[in-house]
């Protein structure tokens, strides 16, 4: 991880500031409203708050009910990108995109000029647990965060979107690939993933990072303008976390990223990690060669194989 000094060590003082409540939603119409009024209300000390949801992709009445909101959420407001799925079918693209009409939308809408900081939230039932008295927290440490994230109760699930040096420096479900052929699919996977869920403490206090999101992420104003979210690698070979490439512009321009372990969020994250990105054909093949080892027998299967290849 890179040394920097942070370049807007002070923090303007909640009651002083305006917060702007953002991020990407889908199918969400049974939730949403709680979902808002939970979030806002943990702000509530904030000045004035703001909100701004961009829905892409939904099949039930989620943009209906987002209608709805803007008449009963004081400063609520929405945007819809449509069916996004048939331009952009990789879900991290799709994601990458939304959360990038919010960066838009920060630089250029009027309404948005004066806010100090963003939130970015997963709105999808993540954050139950926050209350003030957490973000308050969040503005009464001595370290010079520019970006401060969320942990779990459980343990610390958002490892694809996390990156540090030594707990988690590389991409956890490349890794796994990587492993699977070596040591087999399930001690991979808790080599790559689960052994790296730690659980934090709570009274473990902020720890320095190069990228991690876990469900929400308080922005100092600068530092969110400063980058763009992307949701597959630089040569668009592979599905990223798009909180990585985000963060790796912040940080590469000076910008502090922290996981607050006293901001908990919620009990455990329903599904306890991400979804593995789509398995590619070398993936399939490994699973087929398994099964036929376990079927017919390695060497009989191995020269199976020897033989297809000759025709």
């Amino acid at each position: 991880m890179a040394l920097f000094s942070s370049k807007h060590s002070q923090r303007k003082p909640i009651a002083e500031s305006k917060i702007l409540l953002a991020g990407p939603v889908r199918n969400v119409a049974a939730i949403i409203q709680h979902e808002v009024e939970a979030l806002v209300s943990s702000l509530g000390n904030f000045k004035e708050i703001f909100c701004f949801v961009v829905e892409s992709d939904s099949s039930d009445d989620t943009v209906k009910k987002l209608e709805e909101l803007q008449g009963k959420i004081k400063n609520f407001s929405f945007v819809s990108a449509g069916k996004l799925s048939d331009k952009y079918p990789r879900r991290t693209d799709r994601i990458a995109l939304c959360r990038n009409l919010v960066i838009e939308a920060v630089n250029t809408d009027p309404k948005f000029a004066d806010i100090d900081y963003v939130a970015m939230a997963d709105m999808d039932g993540m954050n139950g647990l926050i209350t003030p008295e957490k973000i308050a927290n969040c503005w009464g440490v001595s370290e010079p965060w520019d970006v401060i994230t969320a942990n779990q109760l459980g343990e610390y699930y958002d490892i694809w979107a996390l990156r540090h040096p030594d707990w988690c420096p590389d991409d956890c479900w490349q890794h796994k690939n990587a492993l699977e052929d070596v040591i087999g699919d399930g001690p991979a996977g808790n080599l790559a993933v689960t052994a790296r869920q730690a659980l934090l403490d709570p009274g473990l206090g902020l720890i320095e990072v190069d990228s991690a999101f876990g469900g929400l992420a308080i922005y100092k104003r600068a530092a969110f303008l400063a980058g763009r979210y992307a949701g597959t690698d630089k040569h668009g070979g592979f599905d990223v976390a798009d909180h990585v490439p985000f963060h790796e512009e912040l940080r590469a321009k000076g910008y502090r990223i922290y996981i607050n372990s006293a901001l908990i969020n919620c009990a455990r994250y329903p599904n306890a990690v991400e979804p593995p990105p789509p398995l590619k054909p070398r993936g399939v093949f490994i699973i087929i060669r398994r099964l036929g080892h376990a079927v017919f027998g390695k060497k009989r299967f191995n020269k199976y194989l020897d033989s297809m290849k000759s025709l």
